[in-house]
């Protein structure tokens, strides 16, 4: 595929006791040997689970979102097609059967032992769904952001850190974190907006640092999601939140690329150091607005001082016969189609390098 974005554990002890006493002078030592039954301790309880209901309603204020619980008895639907706990049976963990069974004491025969769900629609087509599970006794919170029903470990410290504190019986203290560590998640974790055009969305707010960065450019929300890609250069995979963009390559190289408005004039390229290029590694500098008649996010390399960068593109084609929401990604002066991504890896498997009239190729 051308290069579609150039911008470079708790342990339970039995003590068994043991007791002397004598009746008196003349009898002999008389040993009694009393033992405590172990305990059926569940790894998770009621009080546990309303623990972790009460930081989550404090965490999704942090991250500007708001999820659904599964409450044990009605099926948790996600706007990306997955029916919870039903479809914990197909799950794969890290494209390996992952063995996800909902348990509500966290304490099963193998495999994930899932003692809570919540999910949030990002989109009509899009959701981030968590799983707060238990194996061998380790708590794991797995995240699911896609339609092929895969999961992974969660990059949020704070989600991690805090259920692993009830699990053990701590308190929970909600970390603060810059937004761009919030949204880093590969699941990961993006913010509801009630705005859907990408200009609109790009305006400034209280969001801006003290250095080069004067706050976020948003996505249009008919983009975010995570999305594939296939033609006879291979395949590629992005993940779009609300203000970043991961790209995974066909070699399997994730790149991220956080969304910001530079602040300022570009510096002259022989101030810049190498510190300067670890540091800002992660930043794009984005644009939002029309291009083609497409909602579009237009991204360059921090200090990038030439080329037009790369263009990401909401849109909707054909497929079989109905519309199917797609990301358009381009490149060039003309911001020339470079690949088609599609909701779902076999969408794009099955379509490759198909090319649509309405699009702009070179």
């Amino acid at each position: 595929m051308k290069k579609i974005l150039t911008v470079s554990v708790a342990t339970l002890s039995l003590v068994t006791l043991m007791a002397g006493c004598g009746r008196n002078n003349q009898s002999q030592p008389r040993v009694v040997k009393e033992t405590t039954k172990k305990a059926d301790v569940a790894l998770w309880s009621k009080k546990k689970d309303q623990k972790l209901a009460q930081f989550i309603t404090k965490w999704e204020k942090t991250m500007n979102q708001e999820y659904t619980k599964y409450d044990g008895h009605h099926a948790l639907k996600t706007a990306a097609g997955m029916t919870y706990p039903a479809d914990l049976k197909t799950a794969t963990v890290k494209g390996k059967t992952g063995h996800m069974t909902w348990y509500k004491k966290g304490k099963g025969t193998k495999g994930y032992n899932v003692v809570a769900l919540y999910n949030y629609d990002q989109s009509d087509s899009s959701s981030i769904t968590y799983a707060f599970t238990i194996k061998n006794g380790e708590p794991i919170v797995l995240v699911n952001q896609g339609q092929e029903n895969d999961w992974v470990p969660t990059k949020n410290d704070n989600l991690q850190d805090n259920f692993a504190n009830i699990v053990e019986g701590r308190a929970t203290k909600l970390k603060k974190v810059e937004k761009e560590e919030a949204v880093s998640e590969e699941d990961s974790s993006s913010s509801k907006s009630s705005q859907t055009s990408a200009s609109a969305n790009s305006s400034k707010g209280d969001d801006a640092h003290d250095d080069e960065r004067d706050g976020y450019v948003t996505t249009p929300v008919a983009m975010r999601g995570t999305w594939y890609a296939k033609n006879e250069y291979g395949s590629a995979k992005i993940v779009v939140t609300d203000h970043q963009i991961t790209l995974t390559d066909g070699d399997g190289k994730t790149y991220d690329y956080v969304l910001y408005r530079r602040k300022g004039q570009m510096p002259d390229p022989g101030t810049v150091t190498s510190a300067d290029i670890e540091r800002t590694k992660s930043w794009a500098s984005a644009m939002a607005g029309q291009v083609h008649g497409m909602d579009t996010i237009n991204i360059r390399g921090w200090y990038q001082s030439a080329g037009a960068g790369s263009y990401y593109s909401a849109h909707t084609e054909e497929v079989n016969g109905q519309k199917v929401p797609v990301v358009v990604s381009g490149s060039g002066a003309g911001a020339w189609v470079d690949a088609v991504f599609y909701p779902s890896e076999a969408m794009a498997n099955s379509q490759g390098a198909t090319q649509y009239s309405d699009l702009q190729y070179r």
